[in-house]
């Protein structure tokens, strides 16, 4: 069975609200995220676009983006985490960052087919 790798990207209005974020979101609910099935967990801050595509405007400012990628060691691990887990931890979220933060998110699920460390 392969792993999945759920990735959360939260997009902040502002590098103020990026920090808040952060500071909600490690230790506790990454805790509570592993608590539910994730096996690992990475946060990633993307700086800036690379490569723009040929007559695009310049590379577009992403200070205010937070993307933390969740490893569940199967299909069932991920679906039994967003039916039990999922909807109180997201409840918290938006309870600490409501629609009106102007913090959105978006979800991406996707199987691993390989992965290699050196």
């Amino acid at each position: 069975m392969p792993a999945i790798l759920y990735t959360v990207r939260a997009s902040c209005p502002n590098v103020h609200v990026r920090g808040r974020f952060l500071s909600w979101l490690t230790p506790h609910h990454v805790a509570e995220v592993m608590k539910g099935g994730a096996t690992a967990v990475r946060i990633v801050l993307p700086d800036r676009e690379s490569d723009p595509a040929p007559g695009s405007p310049a590379p577009v400012e992403r200070a205010a983006v937070v993307e933390t990628q969740y490893v569940f060691p199967s299909r069932k691990a991920f679906d039994t985490y967003v039916r039990d887990h999922a909807p109180a931890l997201r409840a918290d979220g938006l309870k600490n960052f409501p629609p009106e933060s102007g913090v959105t998110y978006t979800r991406q699920v996707a199987e691993i087919a390989t992965e290699l460390e050196a």
